[in-house]
């Protein structure tokens, strides 16, 4: 009785009280028969019994966010998001309600308030599905105020959860695709006859198969700044997979500068022991992939390569664990698991040399798959 007295000082104690306790009984009532609509999937009957609540008490937390999220799910988004809005000033730690309201507010024509929300919920959602659909969410909203970095760090935290998911593989597709266009777009207001304009004209170039050009690209970005990280090694590239012989052989060059613009550059000293390694110079070759592996010990391939080169040299045993290694830092690479298999056979192990055939035959029908959809693709894109 004391404490109605003092909440409700202007008023008589006893009437208030009596008012409160019959309005408390009201609002238990209410919420026994709501629970029970909401358990029977009743919402449409829920509803109501839920406003009457929220008259009798606003400061009801259960009802207003279960109000909120029965409109939300009956796409009456502008009605739901007052009431989780009020979920979240009792309780802002409601991280699910937020993500909710962010959504709401998106398809509500709020994309500012929209990404506040989903923004501050994302990184504490753990239910994996909501998580995906708020994640998108967010990204699709990103991506239209174009913030590409924010969208890819979002991508990251769903990649951890869901690596293998079609859909969010390609989204990041699509964001590093935008963020790339707008990349260029901007070099090309501020620079657009640098070195780095040029290198990144190449390269759209090459890989639209229109090498002889990309070549002339690249060289030109060479006289320009041949301090450039990465020129030497692209224009290599190029060069490597010519038709014309001549051409290939300037490759070697061009990866020997690379590692001397930078000698930590780990694919350079790799491509180089390709190069060494293709006029049959195996010890030269040998000594570049070792400084290739020093930078970067997991590389199946360097791995594979410096295994052939040894071969070459009629060094099997030292072979066979470079390559055993290799296949379990990649099990999709084919030439390491067709290696295998043949020393395997050589040395009597016949069940190793078969279980490496079996996964060569695996991954090698993968990756003509894989080749036939490129193809396709490129036949889409190609002009006529």
């Amino acid at each position: 009785m004391a404490a109605c007295a003092v909440v409700f000082a202007m008023a008589s104690p006893a009437v208030d009280c009596q008012t409160t306790a019959a309005a408390q009984d009201r609002v238990t009532a209410l919420e026994q028969q709501a629970q029970q609509y909401l358990h029977e999937q009743k919402p449409g009957l829920a509803i109501p019994l839920l406003r009457e609540i929220i008259s009798l008490a606003p400061g009801n937390l259960d009802a207003q966010a279960n109000l909120g999220v029965l409109l939300y799910f009956q796409g009456n988004y502008k009605e739901a998001i007052p009431a989780m809005r009020k979920a979240l000033e009792i309780q802002p730690d409601l991280w699910k309600i937020e993500a909710l309201a962010g959504i709401a507010e998106k398809r509500t024509g709020d994309p500012v308030a929209a990404e506040r929300d989903l923004e501050n919920a994302f990184p504490h959602l753990n239910e994996k599905n909501f998580q995906k659909e708020a994640g998108l969410e967010l990204i699709e909203l990103q991506a239209a105020s174009r913030q590409f970095a924010k969208a890819l760090l979002v991508i990251d935290k769903m990649e951890e959860v869901s690596p293998q998911d079609p859909q969010i593989l390609f989204v990041s597709y699509e964001i590093s695709s935008q963020m790339m266009s707008q990349s260029m777009l901007s070099l090309l207001l501020v620079a657009p006859n640098s070195a780095e304009m040029n290198m990144i004209v190449a390269r759209e170039l090459g890989s639209q198969g229109e090498r002889e050009k990309a070549v002339a690209k690249y060289r030109e970005a060479i006289r320009l700044n041949p301090m450039m990280p990465g020129v030497h090694f692209e224009l290599a590239e190029q060069l490597r997979g010519a038709a014309d012989p001549k051409l290939n052989a300037q490759a070697e060059g061009e990866y020997k500068a690379a590692t001397l613009v930078n000698p930590y550059d780990e694919k350079a000293w790799g491509r180089l022991g390709e190069a060494m390694a293709a006029r049959d110079d195996f010890l030269n070759a040998e000594e570049a992939y070792k400084r290739a592996l020093v930078l970067q010990p997991a590389d199946a391939v360097v791995k594979t390569d410096l295994a052939i080169a040894l071969i070459s040299t009629h060094r099997q045993k030292e072979a066979t664990p470079l390559l055993e290694s290799a296949v379990k830092d990649d099990p999709s690479n084919i030439a390491a698991h067709y290696r295998l298999n043949v020393l395997y056979r050589s040395a009597g192990r016949a069940a190793d040399a078969q279980h490496e055939m079996d996964e060569y035959t695996h991954y090698k029908a993968l990756k003509d798959k894989m080749d036939e959809v490129l193809r396709q693709m490129r036949a889409h894109t190609d002009p006529q």
